[in-house]
């Protein structure tokens, strides 16, 4: 299958305003189905990127220290790798670092001229297109009358609808492309107007200046931009722009924002890629702009718990928390702020026909957050975040128009519907998060008060986890979870295994279901979802038809220990509802049902969600009395790993058969085909096991 990860440098030199702007630009366009990934250098010299990679940006900012980091072996990979049918997209500085030659305000104090290793244009980029650039300011920004050449794209004429085709795109400091008079690689996508000048002669105008180009690398791609084309107009602030030149920029860039949104889906079609097509929609409203997501509320109610006594105290101690007060001053509104990692501004749910959270005040608390820079070993600094707890009586849900993507009313209504006590008391829901499970594990102090088997819930997370340095796609239709379990442990119940039991459980919660018990639905040691299915003609993995399992699903468990008692975070992503990027668990029934003549209903999110925890509780409670081994029977049933051969990478390709797993530790157990009277133990989180190969290897 095709690698699923945007990987966005942000390494030395890269703008920090660009880089933010590029973040929020890719995720709304790209999130809906792609795992969008800062990093820095050194991701791209150890480690093995190229295999699950789908696009590689260099933002805007400075190439000289892009240079000084990637020059050489990681340069060569990354040729290599957009050589074998990669994608590479530079913007301003990016485009200048993908060029075999740059010319950067030639004979002044900022001149930076000579040759770029990767080389993906083989012509020159020179610039600045237009006087007046100043790295600290916007003085020499403006919004160009860029002029799309739609031939060029390779796109259906009706993307364009009836769009313009000059269309106002920010600029501040990029070149114009200058092709080899031999090269036939190259084609121009979009030109500058007739007012670029030559930098080596300012008053040499240069006509039909190629803006953006786009290069054929082998059986790769790479698209270089001397323009902003990440910049919407709402990321800018009209008092940065005081010249003559770009008084007027921000108004003309909103005027232009549909056109250039269109422009953009365009080129990543035009790569191969698949933008969000509500990305790319016209605004019904002239005044408002298609935003990139930002976080949302977290409404949080009892689900299974109904103790009178019970939810009066849970939500009385989370009120209890916030005691310092907030700076948000709207009438009528008390700011209680709860003071964890992040600011949390605990809210109690408005009742009757009014919104559960006062609009204003929404908008104040959880404006979109500044991204910063990461250092060249990816490390984020920490920043002061704001989010927003609403806490919500059973008379105080919200509705439809609060949380669009995904019913709570319904969720809790599946979830009294099913036989569970503590693995789903209490839901709390979002419908944009950074992360349900970094949410919870940053702040102590909030998950320390939370009621036992609490499930935070979101629709999109902007930054979901997986396994070791992965990523979490987010697209609509995928339940993505947090579960906070405590579990206290015994001799007979270690908590290692328990990831084992929530993977088993969800299968198990879909496949226990009247009808449904022969879907190809199966397990991944040590937690990885995976369904048979059919690839369909617009998904990543379409190049061939035959049935293939693929990847639904995966679990992440975090712990913290205290007093002999383990804290434990279940995240969870499932796909249910989303044929794209692989499959999910309704197109298996869907398929299901078209083979064998059946009718099996298909499953809502939120009764996936009642499912998944009430059939956890089930098998934990065997689990605490009498350990994992009344469940191994189940787990190698749906498991995809019965007497499968395999390749030890660590002991010198060694060739081996899997026999099980540790019902103590979970360790896989293979025995040597060399010598059958060995068998090898491996640990789930020291190494890698790459299914289809059937290669196993140590993490990097």
């Amino acid at each position: 299958m095709s690698g699923l990860n945007v990987l966005v440098y942000s390494g030395p030199g890269v703008s920090l305003n660009g880089r933010a702007y590029l973040l929020r630009t890719l995720r709304q366009f790209l999130g809906h189905r792609y795992a969008i990934i800062p990093i820095g250098a050194d991701t791209l010299r150890a480690e093995p990127w190229e295999t699950k990679a789908v696009l590689l940006v260099m933002p805007g900012g400075r190439d000289m220290p892009y240079m000084a980091e990637l020059n050489g072996p990681v340069n060569t990979r990354i040729r290599a790798w957009v050589a074998s049918g990669g994608r590479y997209l530079g913007i301003c500085a990016g485009g200048y670092y993908g060029s075999a030659w740059c010319e950067f305000e030639p004979g002044t104090d900022k001149q930076v001229v000579g040759d770029r290793e990767l080389a993906f244009f083989p012509g020159t980029c020179i610039g600045c297109a237009y006087e007046g650039f100043n790295y600290k300011s916007e003085e020499g920004a403006r919004a160009v009358e860029a002029i799309v050449d739609r031939s060029a794209f390779g796109v259906a004429e009706s993307l364009w609808r009836d769009d313009p085709t000059k269309i106002r795109i920010h600029y501040n400091g990029g070149g114009y492309f200058v092709p080899r008079a031999d090269d036939n690689s190259t084609r121009v996508l979009v030109r500058y107007p007739d007012d670029v000048t030559d930098p080596h002669d300012r008053s040499h105008r240069i006509k039909d200046a190629a803006a953006i180009v786009s290069c054929t690398v082998g059986r790769g791609i790479a698209v270089l931009s001397g323009l902003h084309i990440e910049y919407a107009w709402d990321f800018l602030a009209a008092s940065s722009y005081t010249q003559p030149h770009n008084r007027g920029l921000v108004a003309l860039m909103r005027a232009h924002d549909t056109f250039r949104r269109r422009l953009v889906g365009a080129i990543f079609l035009h790569m191969g890629l698949s933008p969000d097509p509500s990305a790319m929609a016209d605004c019904a409203d002239p005044s408002h702009s298609v935003r990139a997501p930002t976080v949302t509320p977290v409404f949080m109610a009892p689900a299974r718990a109904t103790g009178v006594a019970a939810v009066a105290s849970a939500m009385y101690a989370l009120t209890a928390m916030a005691t310092h007060r907030g700076e948000c001053n709207i009438e009528g509104v008390k700011d209680m702020v709860l003071q964890d990692a992040e600011d949390i501004h605990v809210v109690t749910a408005q009742t009757g026909d009014r919104r559960r959270v006062c609009a204003s005040y929404e908008h104040a608390v959880l404006t979109p957050d500044d991204v910063g820079p990461v250092s060249a070993t990816d490390e984020m600094p920490e920043s002061r975040l704001h989010s927003m707890l609403v806490l919500c009586a059973n008379d105080a849900l919200p509705d439809e128009h609060e949380t669009p993507r995904f019913d709570m009313r319904a969720a809790i209504k599946y979830m009294r519907e099913t036989r569970a006590h503590t693995a789903g008391s209490w839901l709390m829901y979002a419908d944009t998060t950074r992360s349900t499970q970094t949410f919870l594990e940053r702040n102590a102090r909030l998950a320390s008060h939370l009621p036992d088997g609490t499930v935070h819930v979101a629709t999109m997370q902007l930054n979901g986890r997986g396994r070791g340095r992965n990523a979490w796609i987010s697209p609509v239709g995928c339940l993505q979870f947090t579960m906070l379990i405590r579990h206290t442990q015994r001799k007979q119940a270690p908590v290692v295994m328990l990831q084992y039991i929530m993977s088993l459980a969800i299968v198990e919660a879909v496949t226990s279901l009247p009808g449904y018990d022969a879907l190809p639905l199966r397990l991944k040691w040590p937690n990885d979802l995976y369904a048979l299915h059919v690839p369909v003609s617009d998904s990543d993995d379409s190049s061939g038809s035959a049935p293939e399992f693929a990847k639904i699903g995966g679990i992440l468990v975090n712990s913290s220990c205290a007093r002999g008692e383990f804290t434990l975070l279940f995240g969870c992503g499932i796909n249910v509802a989303n044929r794209l990027p692989t499959t999910s668990i309704n197109s298996v029934i869907r398929d299901y049902n078209d083979t064998h003549a059946t009718r099996l209903a298909t499953i809502p999110v939120e009764r996936m969600l009642a499912l998944a925890t009430a059939k956890f509780e089930e098998l934990y409670r065997t689990f605490l009395v009498y350990g994992f081994d009344p469940l191994l029977k189940a787990y190698y049933r749906r498991w995809l790993h019965s007497d499968q051969i395999v390749t030890l990478a660590d002991r010198d390709y060694e060739r081996a058969q899997v026999v099980g797993i540790s019902a103590t530790d979970g360790q896989l157990q293979v025995r040597s085909l060399q010598s059958p009277r060995t068998v090898y133990s491996l640990q789930p989180d020291g190494n890698s096991f790459d299914m289809l190969r059937g290669l196993i290897s140590r993490k990097l």
